[in-house]
């Protein structure tokens, strides 16, 4: 069985079957450490490349593989990752290595690519890989550029102190201070370092580099930040070094969260460029060099920005030659699990707030008065000393145990909530310390009462009772530390606290939305309110590997945010399952950024680097294969009965059904021509919140546009289908002549600027399996088995690529009479369109974007961008 996983339950059954005395915890504890090290799995992703000449397999025995053998070892021999895993990362690094180019070729060159890996799914463990097998080649000049602050830059230096430098990097200390990985080699070999962890690069003689890039048998490494100071200063030292020649060792730079090192970081669009401008320039000064961008959100302006394809495509740094998309090990804990529809880990982990409004209002000021906090907040900090108890009881109370509270990018915010949850925490530490030991009359005190009703509500099933809980809730909370986190301070030191773990809760903003890494983190609070795809996923920290005590992890967001990480979720999942159809198909990476350009998230994005001041933009939107929903609806009751009448006057029109029986729950036409059904989208009002929908110039919008170039061909001919209940009240308003039926029921939904969104689930008007109507037998069963396929698409996408041609749904529904900011009225009317493939390109088109449109777009991008510009300014 070596190298391979156990068959589930094996382990469970064999440790039940132990002749040992155990009880119900040391039984769960002995099974999850037995599972993390024989079960977990990791398969090898897929990629994507072009002018690639194989050279790794011909140089094999010829290269000492010194520094990726130690680390290899350490992996395996320390425990620190299961073998399976290891497994995965020597072939992965190996096909990276070789896409990268031979270090050792002579003759000019350059290779451009890109890793896309999960956010906290071990990037870092990749990348550091890669550097040793790079050193190991022959690559003598290694540049990591780690983050935009200098917090992340030097947690990124310390991880590659453990994995590669093999010591403690300081500069002029009087004792070099080895780490665990030096002892895993027989001879002792350091690799040069331009910076440590004190300081990034820098020319002072009393904490900087003295000596000169040749001076070394040793490759040497330089961990910089992504801010234009440092990064100039080490581009005029290399042009030293070069003596005003190119220099002829070869370079690799890998950019971690690439897709932070083209994005708009301030109001000025020149802040950005300026440090893109200076990452080209110390590429161009090396004869041979390679450029990896890692990132978990590809949507980024190295694809978007530029006004043209053919102008994205030449950028420099455009990831020409290869694409690499990682899979992550079985054992990960990620969007798939926590925000799909069928996540296993969604029912129990997430938790939807809506107390926050009149306390913690998602748009505020820096100065507005926060005088008290949510009671769904106080319940995360109940539950997080919950979480520690139970840690404690499973043997893992001197780990760390980490809480993020994320509800504010205002600095004055966060000290004021830090303030109320200090007071907060010491009434639970006081609690714990008088009441926990009482017995019976515990209860009597409210805070462990409510305690009580927590733990029954959420651990129940943890495998420990509340008496238990309770016996060690002094122990549990009297370490918890509450700290900020963000430009003004705040240190998480988990490797000062190894021996009896950094219990915490971190309250900041962007310094926790992005690459930093919160040990342990078992509990989330977080209310910020942004749609745009990488800075809302990047704030999902709690995403990674939980061994132990993923069951007791819990997450606190509002609903509006449950629905944008769903969305993303999806079309991040799409483009990833596009790596593998193009890997399938022998494409390039030029196929893949065209795609991500032409994505319907791509247009979030482009807020981020163009909004703010443009009037124009040029979009080409590819709305194949996919499901377009009209989740979001002016929120005006004129506006909906004109809508309601558009769709009653256009069915009316189509005449009699194809398919009208009351034993079904729809009614469909055939064949019906697809300038009817493009005129009723005309007429049908959308608000500018939705993006696709929603007009951006003259009244119409991205999918009308993509419709019309289609409407003569590929749409000439549409099913049309209106689904309704089994049974019920039949509606007294007639969707179809003569006929009454049933409505549905969409209970839930949210307010947003201009407009109602439907949240039927994952921001749907449309049941699960809707695009599944007016398919045939064969068809669905296509579905079925496209969904099956390993390599296949998900979801509604595996049935919308069986049709021939498209289908409109055409949904109406009541609402819930006394929901909050509803103006809507009874039935309302929305459409959703379910599209087949398509043969033609999109095509690009150039919008004279109305106030409104950019309105919308520029809101998702504003408050991160003043964050990245505080951050810039601070350091």
């Amino acid at each position: 069985m070596r190298g391979q996983a156990l068959p589930d339950g094996v382990i469970a059954a064999v440790v039940a079957g132990s002749p040992f005395q155990l009880d119900s915890v040391e039984v769960a504890w002995l099974v999850r450490e037995l599972e993390g090290s024989f079960t977990t799995t990791q398969t090898r992703g897929s990629s994507v490349s072009r002018d690639h000449r194989p050279w790794l397999r011909d140089r094999r025995s010829e290269i000492d593989f010194y520094y990726w053998d130690r680390l290899r070892r350490y992996y395996l021999e320390g425990g620190v990752i299961p073998p399976q895993v290891v497994a995965t990362l020597d072939n992965v690094t190996d096909e990276l290595l070789d896409f990268s180019g031979n270090p050792k070729e002579s003759g000019v060159g350059s290779r451009r690519g890109m890793v896309i890996g999960h956010v906290q799914s071990g990037k870092t463990t990749n990348y550091s890989a890669l550097i040793c097998k790079a050193a190991d080649a022959g690559y003598r000049t290694i540049l990591l550029l780690a983050g935009i602050t200098n917090t992340l830059r030097s947690q990124t230096q310390e991880r590659l102190d453990e994995t590669f430098i093999g010591k403690k990097s300081v500069f002029h200390s009087l004792a070099q201070e080895p780490l665990p990985v030096l002892t895993y080699a027989i001879k002792k070999r350091f690799p040069a370092y331009g910076t440590s962890r004190d300081s990034d690069f820098t020319r002072n003689p009393g904490g900087g580099v003295v000596f000169s890039l040749a001076a070394h048998n040793e490759p040497i490494i330089f961990v910089t930040k992504k801010n234009k100071a440092p990064l100039t200063k080490l581009k005029n030292w290399l042009i030293e070094q070069g003596h005003g020649a190119v220099i002829t060792s070869p370079l690799l730079l890998i950019d971690d969260e690439a897709d932070n090192a083209s994005i708009n970081t301030a109001k000025d669009p020149g802040a950005t460029t300026a440090i893109n401008s200076v990452i080209r320039e110390i590429l161009n000064l090396f004869e041979r060099s390679t450029y990896i961008g890692y990132t978990a959100t590809p949507f980024a302006n190295i694809f978007i920005d530029p006004d043209t394809n053919d102008a994205m495509l030449k950028d420099d740094l455009f990831p020409r030659h290869f694409i690499k998309a990682l899979d992550p090990p079985s054992n990960y804990v990620g969007a798939a699990r926590v925000f799909a529809t069928d996540g296993d880990l969604r029912p129990t982990m997430v938790k939807v707030v809506s107390d926050y409004a009149a306390v913690l209002p998602l748009k505020h000021k820096s100065d507005d008065p926060v005088a008290a906090l949510p009671e769904s907040l106080l319940t995360a900090m109940r539950v997080f000393t919950l979480t520690r108890a139970i840690r404690v009881l499973r043997g893992q109370g001197n780990k760390h145990c980490s809480m993020m509270i994320n509800v504010s990018r205002f600095n004055a915010v966060q000290e004021k909530v830090y303030g109320l949850v200090y007071t907060y925490l010491d009434t639970l530490k006081n609690s714990a310390a008088v009441s926990a030991g009482l017995g019976a009359r515990a209860l009597d005190d409210p805070i462990i009462a409510a305690i009580k009703a927590d733990f029954d509500r959420e651990f129940s099933g943890a495998g420990v009772t509340f008496e238990q809980a309770l016996s060690v809730l002094r122990e549990a909370t009297a370490s918890i530390v509450p700290i900020t986190v963000n430009m003004k301070g705040g240190v998480l030191d988990y490797r000062g606290n190894r021996v009896h773990g950094l219990h915490v809760i971190a309250i900041g903003g962007l310094a926790l939305s992005r690459g930093l890494t919160l040990e342990d983190l078992t509990v989330s609070y977080i209310l910020r309110n942004t749609a745009a795809s990488d800075t809302l996923m990047q704030m999902a920290r709690w995403f990674g590997y939980r061994p132990e005590f993923e069951d007791i992890c819990r997450i606190y967001l509002p609903q509006i945010a449950l629905g944008h990480y769903s969305q993303i979720h999806e079309a991040i999942e799409e483009l990833r399952v596009e790596v593998r159809r193009m890997q399938d198909s022998g494409m390039t990476p030029e196929h893949f950024g065209l795609k991500v350009r032409e994505s319907p998230t791509a247009i979030k994005i482009t807020a981020a680097n163009k909004m703010r001041t443009a009037t124009q933009m040029t979009v080409a939107q590819d709305y194949s294969e996919r499901h377009l929903e009209g989740y979001i609806l002016t929120n005006d009751s004129c506006v909906n009965a004109r809508n309601l009448e558009k769709v009653q006057s256009f069915i009316a029109a189509l005449g009699t059904p194809s398919d009208q029986s009351s034993t079904t729950q729809v009614v469909v036409w055939r064949r019906v021509p697809g300038l009817r059904v493009l005129s009723l989208l005309k007429e049908f009002t959308f608000p500018p919140a939705h993006g696709d929908l929603g007009p951006i110039m003259g009244g119409t919008s991205l999918f009308m546009d993509y419709f019309s170039d289609r409407v003569s061909d590929e749409m000439a001919e549409w099913d049309v289908a209106f689904p309704h209940p089994q049974g019920g009240k039949l509606s007294e308003i007639e969707i179809v002549p003569g006929r009454q039926y049933p409505l549905r029921q969409r209970l839930t939904g949210d307010a947003v600027d201009g407009g109602w969104r439907v949240t039927g689930g994952r921001n749907r008007v449309a049941d699960p399996n809707d695009a599944q109507i007016a398919l045939s037998a064969d068809q669905l069963a296509g579905g079925q088995a496209e969904k099956a396929r390993e390599n296949g698409l998900r979801g509604d996408k595996a049935f919308c690529a069986q049709r021939t041609c498209p289908l409109l749904l055409i949904h109406v529904f009541t609402t819930k009479a006394d929901a909050t900011d509803k103006k809507l009225t009874d039935p309302v009317a929305s459409l959703s369109f379910c599209l087949p493939s398509t043969s033609k390109a999109s095509i690009a088109r150039t919008y004279q974007v109305n106030a409104v449109y950019r309105k919308q777009l520029e809101a998702e991008a504003d408050s991160e961008a003043e964050d990245d510009e505080a951050i810039l300014e601070a350091e």
